[in-house]
Parts: structure tokens; C-alpha cells; sequence
């Protein structure tokens, strides 16, 4: 018998709790007592009192409170949730936005309710279980104009426009999840629907915005009363699927909807929120934690970030890969790197050239990441057997990377630059021992990025991994055994970085940086670049090198004469960074842009994703489906698709051109 579990939560007058269980879906109100908390001077605190004793809703009362830096007392106001926002404005404003702080403030509501009552969304009672099945309905389809095209309802493809309709409202009552592809297209459809049933939806509408120096864009989402909808286009969907927001959704308090559509630096500070609330830890609201005064020389000396070290750009064989698990995060674990630890002064000294010291006491943040890498290390040990797991830990994976990046945020609640600055020095420390102890043991380092190397040569690698864990006290692991790997030179002429494509001894292919680990490039660049590394994998290195070369120019010379029938594997995505009337040069983003808009009537904003064939580059013709490909334009595309191999075989057959292909590899 299944037991009823809380699958979502929405907050307004009062919290509205949805259950899951054997009858089906139900939702219970529950009353929501919500305050926020006020320090500062006694003189300023009465004054403000004072200011809100006739307010009609609002209750003050002196009390104590916990911050992650200790106890404190202050006033605790308990305000209507849908009228918080407004008193913090109103609070800020009467202690003219230097005389109060305001913890416990603008936090999700559906998190603070579920922290302060104890409950937990897709709760299953233990971290192995699975997740409930819960009825989902996902439609994917596609209109041309006002025409019907198909559509995909639960994997059943139809192509007729009734059938699907009649299929969707025999699925529509039951479902819980609501899962949609193609915004625009689902929109259409829920619209010829609703002639035949009362289906209610709204839309909230996209917005455009930056981040870490790239413009990206949230679609429009659709809302429909007593589903939850998650699009399909979601960074979070696409990661982790359903089982992936689940987890995000146990782990972080945020509701479903919300996790589908917010960032993986949401996610790490909700969690961070939902643990400390849980804790009887009140999160900062406004944070003005200033960094400490000091000099530029000490500046330039302790801000350094993550260690690299350029490859010599080439193909190597016999190639091992060694990469610290989840460095930053077990290093702010492992050495208790927290805001309320962290100092210049007292303590135990952090190692390498690190200028601070952290206190003895447990920290919060390490308190609250070791869980997210519990659940990690269980999900990484059972995703070889079980998908779901796989999702789990998929997802996981980029709440740990951002988890970092979080420390030095300024906006973070629970961030301090200081922090950050210690845990990358701990960083650098930790890769230049695990460096020397590599060469110690006879190899040679071919390249090395922050967390990972890259190595050659005869030695134990064994004994290199169980060194390092026991000098550094960070777990590290092999990541590959390479047959061989190619390092890819950057248009300078040196190294690039990230750059690379390897074959691993079990067969499987690691790729970095090419077309087909790009959104930039055509469908069927990433079909060339398969087939091209699907050849390689059958090679006989015994077999002479001009036969391997002779099958490499065939399959080239047959993908750059383009004869193909499906002309929809040269669809392009076009991804503007600025509004159309800002661009000076009427290049490819700029005239796709105007397309949509003279075709349409549609206005494409900066970080929006569209996909064109490109018909007549000079001309300026594009087709949202298929169309003649201009042979030139993607002629110039597949040169480039090629690029990465040519290098592989020409400084092959320049350094020994009669031998076989591995042995011309360092």
C-alpha cells in the first residue's frame, strides 16, 4: 500500500499542501505563520516598533534568534507572506538602509513553510528507494502556422489533429505531471482543446538575462491549476528529468515548478536555506559582508583561482586520467571551510601558500554540502545498474560545481570572498602535490586543469592515487585509461585547454570541445564527427597508416559533397546576444532575427534559441523546416567539423608518414 506523499506546495493566504497516494491527488490548507527577524540598536528597534503598532496583520514581539555567526536579539515580526516584501522595502527605508538587518526574509515560500513544519516534498523514508510513479502526461507538437503537423502524446506518435485530442483528454484528468516540449506548439493545441473542454491555463511570460558573461533566455512557461508543468526544455529537465527534479525538490524545499525552471546556484542556495532553517539557522537577507581591507600585493598573491597547465597539442597513447571527486566542495568538507570559521588569525592552518585559518567548531556549510556529497557518492556507486540514480546524480553534479562558485558570490547568503579564496588556494595545493607525486612515481604530465591530470608512463598509478588520497586527504579516482587521445591546439597555436578527444581501453570515447559537444554547430556535423570516431574505434594498429588515412579522405570527401535527403540535420541554432536593432553588422544572428520577424511577426530576444536551415546566405533566405542547404555555408561549417581529425592525421604522417598510425603517437 502506497503511502500518501507531499508532492508539491504553494504558498498564498495559507500554505496548500498537495498529497499523492493510492485515491489519487488531494491538496489540505494549512495555516502559515510567517515572520521575519529585525536586529540593530535597541534605540532604532523601539522606533520601529512603534511605527508598526497600528498595523493592522502585523505582530512584533522582542525575541532571540540564531544567525550562522551565533545568538542575537532583535524584534520577530510575523507579517502575512504576500505582504513581506513590501515591509522589508518600508524597514529599509526607515532605517535608511544602514540601521537594521533583516534575516529570514524573501525566501521561497513554499521552502520556509516546508522547513518550519518539518516535511519534505517526494519523501520516500530512505535514500535508496525510488521514486513514487506518479500519472505523467508529456506532449510534444508541432504546428506549421495554424496547421496541425503531429504531435507526441506519452511516446504515441499522431498525425491526426482529433485523434490527439481525444487521446489527451482521456490522459489529462489523471495526470499529475504535466511535462510539455515546444512552447508555442503546446499553446496552439491547449487552445483548440479548450473547444472541446474547460482547460484553464496562463502564461508567464520570458525574460532575457546574463550570466558569467553569457546571455541566456527563460521561455515563457505555462501554468495550468491542479497540474504541475514542467517544460521539457528546462536545463533541469534536460539534465535529470522528472527523477532529477524530485531530487532537487527533497533536497532544496523548492517546489517543482520553481526547480525546473531555476539555476543550479538556485538550487545550492535554497539547499543551503532549507538546511539552515531546518537547523534554527535565520538566513541573511541583505548581505553586507565587506571584504577586509588589505593591500594589492596581498591581493595578487591569495587570488589566484583554479591551477592549469597547457598540453602540447598532439596525439599520446597509453594515456591515464586522474581527477579529485568533487574537489572544492570535499575540500570546504574536509577542512570546515565556512563563513563563520574562516579567518586571518586563529585556529588550524589551512595548507600550502593559504594566508588563513579555519576555527575547531563544525562549520554550517560543511554541515549542509556533506549531505549533498553523501547522496552523490551512494548515486555514483549505483548508477551502473539503475537509470534513476544515474538522473539522481546527473543533477548532483551541478549543484556540487556551483556550490563553489556560490562562496564568492556576493549576493550569497552564506558566501564570503575570503572563503572562496581559501578553498582555491587549498586547490592549487592539492594538484601541484598530486603533480609531484606523479612524477615521483615515473610519470610525465601531459596536461592539467584544476581538478584533473592528465598522465604518461610506466609507473603504478595505483600507488599514485593511494598516495595522494593519503598526502592530501581528498579522494581522487581514474577517470580513463586512454588507448590513445588527441590535444587540440587553440587558434594561437598552443594548448587549448579544453580541447581534446580520446579513445578509452574499453572502447568508449571522451570528446571535449568539438562540434558534436557543441549547440553551435549543425546535426550533421555531430553525425560526421561520430562516424569519423566510430572508424577510428575499429582500427588495427598493425594495419598500414596510408589505409587508415584513405578511409578518413573518403568519409570526409563523402560528407563535404553533401548529398543528403534529410534536410533537417542541417538546421543551425542562432543564438542572438543583444536585441536585433543593436546589431551594426547584418551577419547571421542580425538576419535571422529579421526573418522571424518579417515571416512571423515574431521579435527574438537576446538568449532566445532558434533553429534555421540556411537556404542563401547572401541572400539572406532561411527555413525554420528544411529547405536546399546553401552548399558554400555549410561547406565552410564541415571544413571546420573536419579540423580537429586533419590535425590528428597530418602531424601523424608529417612526423613518420610510412608507419602505422600509433606509433607516431608520443
Amino acid at each position: 500500500m502506497m503511502n500518501e506523499i507531499v508532492v508539491n506546495c504553494t504558498v498564498g493566504k495559507t500554505a496548500n499542501l498537495w498529497f499523492y497516494g493510492e485515491n489519487g491527488l488531494r491538496v489540505e490548507k494549512r495555516k502559515f505563520r510567517n515572520s521575519i527577524f529585525v536586529t540593530g540598536d535597541w534605540f532604532d528597534l523601539d522606533f520601529l516598533a512603534q511605527q508598526m503598532e497600528f498595523v493592522d496583520g502585523i505582530v512584533v514581539e522582542r525575541d532571540q534568534g540564531k544567525s550562522v555567526y551565533g545568538d542575537m536579539e532583535g524584534l520577530r515580526i510575523y507579517v502575512p507572506f504576500r505582504w513581506e516584501r513590501e515591509l522589508i522595502r518600508k524597514i529599509r527605508s526607515i532605517g535608511s538602509g544602514r540601521k537594521f538587518r533583516i534575516y529570514n526574509g524573501l525566501i521561497n515560500g513554499s521552502l520556509k513553510f516546508l522547513s518550519e513544519s518539518g516535511l519534505t516534498l517526494f519523501h520516500t523514508g530512505n535514500i535508496y528507494d525510488h521514486d513514487p510513479e506518479i500519472p505523467t502526461l508529456e506532449i510534444d507538437v508541432t504546428y506549421s502556422g495554424n496547421r496541425f503537423v503531429s504531435a507526441s502524446i506519452n511516446k504515441l506518435m499522431i498525425e491526426d489533429e482529433e485523434e490527439a485530442i481525444e487521446i489527451f483528454l482521456d490522459l489529462f484528468p489523471q495526470s499529475v505531471f504535466f511535462v510539455y516540449r515546444n512552447f508555442s506548439g503546446t499553446i496552439e493545441f491547449l487552445n483548440k482543446v479548450s473547444f472541446q473542454s474547460v482547460i484553464k491555463y496562463n502564461v508567464r511570460g520570458g525574460n532575457s538575462y546574463s550570466s558569467y558573461g553569457q546571455v541566456h533566455y527563460n521561455e515563457p512557461t505555462i501554468h495550468i491549476p491542479g497540474k504541475i508543468c514542467i517544460s521539457a526544455s528546462s536545463f533541469m529537465y534536460r539534465e535529470g528529468g522528472l527523477h532529477g527534479i524530485m531530487e532537487i525538490c527533497r533536497i532544496s524545499g523548492l517546489p517543482p515548478e520553481t526547480v525546473a525552471m531555476c539555476t543550479p546556484g538556485t538550487a545550492v542556495s535554497s539547499m543551503e536555506v532549507y538546511e539552515s532553517l531546518k537547523s534554527g539557522i535565520m538566513p541573511i537577507t541583505d548581505k553586507d559582508d565587506h571584504e577586509d581591507i588589505r593591500t594589492i600585493e596581498d591581493f595578487m598573491k591569495n587570488d589566484h583561482g583554479g591551477s592549469v597547465m597547457q598540453p602540447r597539442p598532439g596525439v599520446y597513447k597509453n594515456v591515464i586520467e586522474i581527477d579529485f571527486s568533487s574537489m572544492y566542495p570535499s575540500i570546504m568538507h574536509h577542512f570546515n571551510l565556512s563563513p563563520e570559521t574562516i579567518n586571518r588569525s586563529t585556529g588550524i592552518k589551512l595548507p600550502g601558500d593559504n594566508p588563513y585559518y579555519v576555527l575547531p567548531q563544525h562549520g554550517f556549510i560543511p554541515y549542509a554540502i556533506g549531505n549533498l556529497l553523501k547522496r552523490r557518492l551512494i548515486y555514483k556507486n549505483e548508477k551502473r545498474w539503475d537509470d534513476e540514480y544515474a538522473m539522481r546524480d546527473k543533477v548532483l553534479k551541478w549543484l556540487l560545481l556551483t556550490s563553489f562558485g556560490y562562496t564568492g558570490f556576493k549576493n550569497a547568503r552564506f558566501g564570503k570572498i575570503e572563503m572562496h579564496e581559501a578553498i582555491t588556494s587549498v586547490g592549487r595545493w592539492a594538484l601541484e602535490k598530486a603533480m609531484r607525486i606523479c612524477e615521483d612515481e615515473g610519470f610525465s604530465i601531459i596536461h592539467g586543469i584544476v581538478d584533473s591530470l592528465f598522465i604518461h608512463g610506466d609507473g603504478d598509478y595505483r600507488r599514485v592515487l593511494r598516495r595522494i588520497r593519503e598526502e592530501t586527504s581528498i579522494n581522487i579516482v581514474m577517470d580513463g585509461h586512454y588507448r590513445w587521445i588527441v590535444f587540440l591546439p587553440a587558434r594561437s597555436g598552443l594548448g587549448a585547454l579544453n580541447r581534446y578527444y580520446g579513445m578509452k581501453e574499453n572502447g568508449e570515447f571522451k570528446v571535449r570541445g568539438i562540434a558534436m559537444r557543441r549547440g553551435d554547430f549543425p546535426e550533421i556535423s555531430a553525425l560526421a564527427q561520430e562516424d569519423v570516431l566510430s572508424m577510428m574505434s575499429t582500427f588495427d594498429p598493425d594495419r598500414d597508416m596510408a589505409e587508415m588515412y584513405s578511409r578518413y579522405r573518403a568519409l570526409k570527401n563523402e560528407y563535404m559533397s553533401m548529398n543528403v535527403t534529410d534536410q533537417e540535420i542541417f538546421r543551425i541554432r542562432v543564438r542572438p546576444s543583444r536585441y536585433r536593432t543593436m546589431y551594426s553588422v547584418n551577419g547571421l544572428q542580425r538576419s535571422v532575427m529579421e526573418h522571424f520577424q518579417e515571416e512571423n511577426g515574431r521579435e527574438i530576444s537576446p538568449g532566445e534559441s532558434v533553429y534555421v536551415v540556411v537556404n542563401d546566405y547572401k541572400k539572406r533566405i532561411f527555413s525554420e523546416h528544411g529547405g536546399k542547404p546553401d552548399r558554400a555555408f555549410y561547406r565552410e561549417i564541415m571544413k571546420r567539423t573536419f579540423e580537429p581529425f586533419d590535425f590528428a592525421f597530418e602531424s601523424a604522417i608529417k612526423s613518420k608518414p610510412s608507419r602505422n598510425l600509433l606509433d607516431f603517437f608520443h
